[in-house]
């Protein structure tokens, strides 16, 4: 804890990605997209989530039907079951208990990083701003070694639905799906009302299943209006390989094919030029939901209850009605005619993202322009395999090196980096090349030591031996 620095507002490691989970509408209980075995808790990934409930609930520490169910799945999936996946809370406590452990407040000063500068002898000067009124709140840490990893730059929202918002101010009935937008559920649970979706990803399956709920539980009629640009007949193909589609969504149990974490398309991809990359991330990529039953289910009741509804049609502008309510006009066109369609709704409901492009984050496009960076396929970071931001080694008087996790550095070696096996992975390979590169105190991970440290995950104990909760050696004052 003492020879590293963490920079960031978040004050823990997974605030913001909570906040998003709860905002569109996974809470604790609810499960997340990943499997068993991406732990961001213990890389060694054993034992994954579904041993542990599967455990809790055989031995009586938990529930026993879900402990089963757990069981069955780690057997079967996905030939007879579909895949297991954890509950946001419990991999959240996980990580929270792997923070104290190694001692992450130690490690972490609240700020916003502003820049970061090539020294003259083979550092980074890190400029930051802590969140204070104090005369030094502007400060500079200096390192050999870095790692970016900023997420998400912000909250998106599509172009018509941001006209809207600015021309109208209102912000409350047009929504971004990750916004906290509960008074959108609060007041459908008075006396129902219709609700236009844009987009077809796991958001908004979730989206759905809260409408669902809320027309189950408080007896009210919600009306969904589902909208997009084109029918969905066939889904994405790769090698003869076919994503099932159904009522216009296109299935998988992950946001990308499961090979491309750690099987013959991770190195396909590692290995392709950045023309290949381009053509398999489009082969591969694609807006896509999990095949759960339940989630099938409620679209074929709202289907032949006439509750839910899919509508075609590309937006040409949304407006405010007089009586309140959101007008989308849409327009279908063909070789023979046009058609156009009004969708009247009491809210809008958008679950097509986040941000992804790096010029939207202010860090990363100072970063880009001023040490006058190249980028990838997608248009991110260049990163070399190691994830090292190719273009920012300060070389040749020192040996310092950047590296960068994440959504920024799509279009690189790795398909996955925004998932919790994909960052895992990520990091494992930068510790590596920080190792070769002779990084102080930094040792190679033998069999031997992986065995120690894992058992020392395994009993709670600190990476040094100590107890959690006894303080580590004082910082050394950070260079300024």
């Amino acid at each position: 804890p003492n020879d590293i620095l963490v920079l960031g507002l978040e004050e823990k490691p997974h605030s913001r990605y909570e906040r998003l989970c709860i905002n569109s509408q996974i809470p604790d209980h609810e499960r997340l997209r990943s499997d068993s075995g991406s732990c961001p808790d213990c890389i060694w990934g054993w034992p994954g989530y579904a041993v542990r409930e599967a455990w809790q609930g055989l031995t009586g520490r938990g529930d026993f039907s879900e402990g089963a169910r757990a069981a069955w799945k780690i057997f079967n999936e996905p030939t007879f079951a579909t895949t297991y996946t954890p509950r946001s809370g419990v991999v959240f406590d996980s990580i929270d208990t792997e923070a104290k452990r190694i001692s992450w407040d130690a490690m972490r000063q609240p700020a916003r990083v502003r820049a970061i500068r090539k020294t003259d002898d083979g550092r980074y000067a890190i400029a930051y701003t802590v969140p204070t009124d104090a005369p030094d709140r502007e400060r500079y840490a200096l390192a050999r070694f870095a790692h970016v990893a900023v997420g998400y730059p912000g909250i998106r929202l599509l172009p018509d639905l941001q006209s809207y918002r600015q021309e109208t101010g209102d912000t409350t009935r047009v929504v971004n799906a990750y916004e906290d937008h509960e008074h959108v559920y609060a007041e459908l649970a008075k006396g129902g009302g219709t609700v236009v979706l844009r987009g077809w990803g796991i958001v908004a399956s979730r989206i759905i299943q809260t409408l669902w709920e809320l027309r189950r539980d408080k007896k009210v009629d919600v009306q969904v209006l589902h909208l997009t640009r084109r029918v969905v007949s066939e889904g994405n193909s790769y090698r003869g390989a076919k994503r099932e589609v159904d009522n216009n969504w296109e299935f998988q149990p992950f946001n990308w094919p499961k090979a491309c974490w750690g099987g013959d398309l991770r190195f396909d991809l590692e290995h392709a030029s950045a023309e290949k990359r381009a053509a398999l991330l489009k082969d591969w990529g694609g807006t896509t939901t999990a095949d759960r039953e339940d989630w099938r289910q409620m679209v074929v009741q709202g289907l032949r209850e006439n509750w839910y509804h899919i509508r075609v049609g590309e937006v040409d502008h949304v407006e405010r009605m007089p009586n309140g309510k959101i007008r989308t006009v849409a327009k279908s066109r063909s070789d023979a005619f046009q058609d156009r369609t009004e969708l009247d709704a009491d809210f809008i409901l958008d679950c097509t993202g986040l941000i992804s492009a790096i010029d939207h984050h202010p860090l990363l496009k100072d970063l880009v322009e001023h040490h006058d960076l190249g980028r990838n396929v997608q248009g991110r970071l260049d990163v070399a395999d190691d994830f090292e931001i190719i273009g920012m080694r300060n070389a040749p008087r020192g040996s310092g090196r950047i590296y960068a996790a994440g959504v920024s550095t799509l279009g690189g070696p790795y398909a996955p980096v925004d998932s919790f096996l994909g960052l895992q992975f990520s990091a494992q390979r930068s510790v590596d090349s920080m190792q070769k590169a002779r990084a102080p105190r930094l040792r190679h991970l033998t069999a031997s030591r992986s065995l120690s440290q894992w058992m020392k995950w395994a009993r709670g104990k600190t990476p040094e031996g100590r107890r959690v909760g006894a303080a580590p050696r004082s910082r050394r004052p950070v260079s300024a």
